[in-house]
């Protein structure tokens, strides 16, 4: 049976990075496409409004829950800028990208990567066992959490689980509290 042990240390890498980030006053920009959109835009409800605690919100956005945004660059630039479009116009120095995808590259991630790294931004992945070409794309400052699963649905609850660990030491490190 798969644990969580194989990315526990990234899991932890992660955390520490948007925590560097918002101590910079920047934020987190996250984005999926399909399932992982919908994990992608769980993760920045749970850094806007609170995860288990309350506190007060964490700079957050998710990049796929914009539809009027999503399907004008589509329909005028073409799906393959979607995310890349709109970090180049929101993305900043210092801030982290979360992308969540299944693992199979396809030119709208790449962009995606590419448009964060032209913006100095960090880039962190929730992939499945291969992260494809995104993961030639990473830097040595990223983050790649490729998970050894190729079932969707066990790939989708890890990673879920993995956002939840990542939101839980996110407010462990900067607010002190944790599950009880």
């Amino acid at each position: 049976m798969y644990t969580m042990e194989a990315v526990s240390e990234g899991i932890s890498e992660a955390s520490q990075c948007i925590v560097e980030s918002m101590l910079q006053e920047r934020k987190v920009v996250c984005c999926g496409e399909g399932s992982s959109g919908l994990i992608a835009q769980h993760f920045a409800t749970n850094l806007l409004h609170y995860f288990q605690h309350e506190r007060p919100g964490l700079p957050a956005l998710c990049l796929n829950a914009d539809s009027a945004t999503a399907t004008a660059i589509a329909s005028q630039a073409g799906y393959n800028d979607i995310y890349a479009n709109q970090i180049r116009a929101l993305g900043q120095q210092g801030d982290c990208l979360l992308l969540c995808y299944h693992g199979s590259s396809n030119s709208n991630t790449l962009r995606c990567v590419q448009a964060a790294h032209e913006r100095d931004m960090r880039v962190i992945t929730l992939c499945g066992p291969q992260g494809g070409d995104v993961s030639a794309l990473l830097q040595p400052d990223d983050i790649e959490l490729a998970f050894p699963v190729d079932n969707k649905a066990r790939l989708n609850e890890m990673h879920l689980i993995a956002v939840h660990s990542i939101c839980e030491l996110i407010d462990t490190q900067l607010f002190g509290t944790s599950a009880l």
